[in-house]
C-alpha cells in the first residue's frame, strides 16, 4: 500500500455475496452495486438478494483493485491482462 490511511470514525465491513454489473458513470467512474443472498423476508422459501453497498471508483483504482485482487489470490498471469 502506497498511501498511509487514516480512520478517523469506525468504517464496518460489509459482507457480501455478489457484486450486481458494473455501470460506467462517465467521465471515468464505475459504480459496483454489492448484495447479499439472503432468505426471503416476505416469501418463505425463497431468497432475496438484497443491496448492501454501492462503490463508485475512477477507472483507474478499478484496474488498481483487480491487479490487487489476482495478486491476493495468487492468480498468475493477470499482468498481461491488466497491463493497458
Amino acid at each position: 500500500m502506497e498511501h498511509l490511511l487514516v480512520e478517523p470514525a469506525i468504517v464496518p465491513d460489509i459482507f457480501c455475496t455478489g457484486l450486481a454489473d458494473a455501470e460506467d458513470l462517465g467521465d471515468g467512474n464505475f459504480r459496483f452495486t454489492l448484495y447479499a443472498r439472503q432468505k426471503s423476508l416476505h416469501d418463505l422459501g425463497n431468497v432475496d438478494y438484497v443491496v448492501v453497498a454501492r462503490l463508485v471508483m475512477p477507472a483507474k483504482a478499478v484496474m488498481e483493485s483487480m491487479k490487487m485482487t489476482m495478486k491476493a489470490m495468487s492468480i498468475s498471469g493477470w499482468e498481461k491482462v491488466l497491463a493497458h
